[in-house]
């Protein structure tokens, strides 16, 4: 629970109360530190797989071991929508080479999406810097090894749109019973993205939700242990997410409520999860430049957690008593087409990336699964040259929360004051937003969260405030000597860069918890836990 109250004016900070209850929100899983590997620009080739050596990079690959990534998915995103799998498989020197992916088309068929530089460059040109020939050098057996390498779960797309439910039940057997593959896979969605009709696969909701039931019987005639997820939307009582019918950018949508219901009215009865999407702003068509576009960002988890709130129930009130809880299987910060080629994330950024985390934690009964999107390069945390690599913000935050938030999730008091978010400005014309994201709107300066593993408690803290530090006093810890850690950096916009990989750092003091009670002060769009 969240209570805005008023500050001083005079006050040199601003200040804060969160309180840890007992009250169990539900046991974290760690598959919500997931992560996506992608055959998309340069993700693959040279991110995870070193061309030259024919192998698999091992700086990236120790990298994503330390950033906590515990579930990969793969090989899509919308690659899946068109990917064979038999292709990344055999001998590495007879498998095919694919000219033409997925993503090499997709300028041509969503001409003038983003109205973005990139884009403008001409169609033929960024297909080959997205869609580039994929060898299949890395395939099945390469990801699960690196699944195994790294301790995360491997959760696998079936092509649902170029493939038959038959190919889908030979992959399940090719890695469950034939045990050809170096491990086995529970994880396994039936599509991607397939509301929108950029994806091969896109039909209506019922259609789409049959077509799943058929895909779900063949797999399970294979395997009948493996956990399956179909696509969906994200639900918010609040505002439309997408619209219905929803032309333009070469783009055609569903509303949320008409494509979950018709497809969980086909399906409901064999899927596990419910997929949901969410990359906020969108695609406003140009950069997070200025301290206001950092208070829009930073306070929109609370959009993220009202998502998962409202997806979660509208499952429960279309297939009662089944509990189809959520995988938020795509997610990120994006803002600009440029952004899929490369980004980074400055330390202003870590309040909205620990505010996503605090937003999982919140609904950790209903949403076992997330993944950051993608792994490495593109939109990652990881991101390299051919044979360097730095972590951005989002990857300090990621290590930070996959380190202590383990056990069951409490729920917390917090009391803080609330803070203007002015409406984000200079949006490209065909601008494609998460919400309303032009009208000035209030949110807590706070965001906090708890956990409780063994004897040991965490408390998250962000600040989402871009002037003031906020003195924060935690209350519910036990007494007696705690460890609070805090990313640092020289200013809001410093990044870690190939050059300078560790600008940002992760630092940490110790305090004492006494009758209680311990204060500690959060720097702005800063990130910090206790543990005690």
């Amino acid at each position: 629970m969240t209570r805005t109250v008023d500050q001083p004016e005079e006050a040199p900070v601003t200040t804060g109360t969160v309180s840890v209850t007992d009250r169990s929100l539900g046991t974290i899983s760690p598959l919500v530190f997931g992560g996506m590997i992608e055959h998309f620009g340069r993700t693959v080739y040279p991110g995870v797989w070193d061309v030259e050596r024919d192998g698999v990079r091992a700086d990236t690959r120790e990298a994503a071991a330390r950033m906590g990534v515990r579930l990969l998915r793969y090989p899509g995103g919308c690659f899946s929508c068109d990917y064979h799998w038999r292709d990344g498989v055999g001998p590495r020197s007879e498998r095919p080479t694919v000219a033409e992916t997925f993503w090499t088309g997709l300028p041509h068929r969503m001409a003038g999406f983003g109205a973005d530089s990139q884009l403008a460059s001409g169609a033929e040109a960024l297909g080959r810097l997205i869609g580039p020939a994929e060898t299949n050098a890395f395939g099945t057996d390469e990801f699960l090894q690196y699944c195994l390498d790294i301790d995360a779960e491997p959760f696998l797309v079936v092509n649902i749109g170029t493939g038959t439910p038959e190919e889908a039940a030979d992959w399940v057997r090719y890695c469950n019973v034939d045990r050809k593959s170096p491990r086995t896979v529970t994880w396994w969605s039936i599509g991607n993205e397939t509301w929108g009709s950029h994806e091969y696969g896109h039909d209506t909701p019922s259609a789409y939700g049959e077509r799943v039931a058929e895909f779900a019987r063949a797999m399970r005639l294979v395997d009948p242990a493996i956990k399956l997820v179909a696509v969906g939307l994200p639900v918010s009582d609040g505002t439309e997410i997408m619209a219905s019918g929803e032309e333009g950018l070469g783009l055609t949508t569903y509303a949320a409520r008409e494509w979950n219901s018709g497809v969980l009215k086909a399906c409901g009865d064999v899927i596990d999860l419910l997929s949901v999407h969410w990359y906020f702003p969108g695609m406003i068509g140009r950069a997070l430049d200025n301290e206001n576009d950092l208070l829009q960002l930073n306070t929109s988890p609370d959009q993220l957690a009202e998502i998962l709130r409202d997806t979660a129930a509208f499952n429960d009130e279309m297939v009662p008593g089944r509990d189809i809880g959520l995988s938020l299987d795509e997610w990120n910060r994006m803002v600009q087409f440029d952004d899929h080629l490369s980004t980074n994330h400055p330390l202003g950024n870590a309040a909205f990336f620990a505010g996503c985390y605090n937003a999982l934690l919140a609904n950790a009964e209903r949403a076992p699964i997330a993944v950051i999107s993608h792994l490495v390069n593109c939109l990652a945390p990881i991101q390299t040259d051919d044979d360097r690599l730095f972590g951005t913000a989002a990857f300090l935050v990621a290590q930070l929360y996959e380190a202590h938030a383990r056990g069951t999730s409490l729920a917390v008091d917090v009391e803080a004051a609330a803070i203007d978010v002015p409406p984000l400005d200079r949006l490209a014309p065909d601008a494609m937003t998460l919400g309303d994201v032009s009208s000035p709107r209030q949110a807590p300066v706070l965001s906090a969260s708890a956990t409780r593993h063994g004897d040991e408690t965490s408390v998250f803290l962000v600040n989402r405030s871009v002037a003031e530090a906020a003195e924060v006093s935690v209350l519910g810890a036990a007494d007696g000597e705690a460890i609070v850690r805090w990313i640092d950096g020289p200013d809001l916009w410093a990044v870690n860069t190939l050059d300078a990989p560790e600008t940002l750092t992760v630092r940490e003091k110790r305090v004492v918890v006494a009758q209680g009670r311990v204060v500690v002060t959060v720097p702005p769009c800063g990130v910090a836990v206790l543990t005690r």
